[in-house]
């Protein structure tokens, strides 16, 4: 499962089309619109997110992957994703979209329904925090892309194939892998070939908590 985060307007839709399939991303917006017949309306978060669940559990109980395309700046959205993964004991990669406040509030005036920008700005201060604390979280990979990143990189997929009933090998997942054509001076490269359904980080996450359950929150 790849998780895409960031605040409204980052380009995390964009980076999505632009990198996999269609049927590969699962969006919080188009599952609102499918419950509700409007992306926008606020008042039926928990049916799209329970379909958005929904789908992600029907795609990795027949080895597919998941691209999901939400917000995710909030820890128990997050977490909620990540036992998803871990129920199907696949590996769960979050790709940050670091985009400045500014450009995500001139995507989002650019668009034909905006967010707003006091919605905006709540998200860029939770998605600053998400930052520094999602290494700590329990992915087994964490990528940070910055705007400049986001012309060059480049996504590679690499089908592996089920291993069959009764073989003794151990079973893999597709894999990911992101590369941005060439590294800026003074800092790493990031992404390689990865295993397990999944992109190479910057910096991998640490071990996943311990059973440990977040509190309910809103997830966008």
């Amino acid at each position: 499962m790849v998780v895409l985060v960031g605040p409204a307007g980052c380009g995390k839709s964009t980076f999505a089309a632009n990198h996999f399939r269609p049927t590969q991303i699962i969006s919080s917006d188009h599952c609102r619109a499918l419950v509700s017949d409007d992306e926008r309306d606020q008042r039926f978060q928990a049916q799209a997110f329970a379909l958005l669940d929904f789908i992600i559990e029907q795609r990795l109980g027949i080895n597919r992957l998941c691209v999901v395309d939400s917000t995710a700046v909030t820890p128990p959205a997050r977490q909620s994703l990540l036992r998803l993964a871990r129920r199907h004991r696949v590996p769960c990669v979050a790709v940050l979209l670091d985009v400045s406040l500014e450009k995500c509030l001139a995507h989002d005036q650019s668009r034909e329904r905006s967010v707003g920008r006091d919605a905006i700005e709540r998200q860029f201060q939770l998605f600053q925090q998400a930052k520094s604390a999602i290494a700590q979280e329990g992915f087994d990979q964490v990528i940070v892309l910055r705007e400049e990143d986001l012309g060059q990189v480049q996504v590679e997929v690499m089908f592996r194939p089920v291993v069959r009933a009764g073989h003794r090998t151990e079973m893999r997942r597709p894999a990911r892998a992101v590369q941005p054509s060439a590294a800026r001076p003074g800092t790493e490269q990031r992404g390689s070939g990865v295993p397990a359904g999944a992109t190479k980080p910057a910096q991998p996450a640490g071990p996943a908590p311990g059973g440990a359950k977040p509190p309910d929150a809103p997830r966008t």
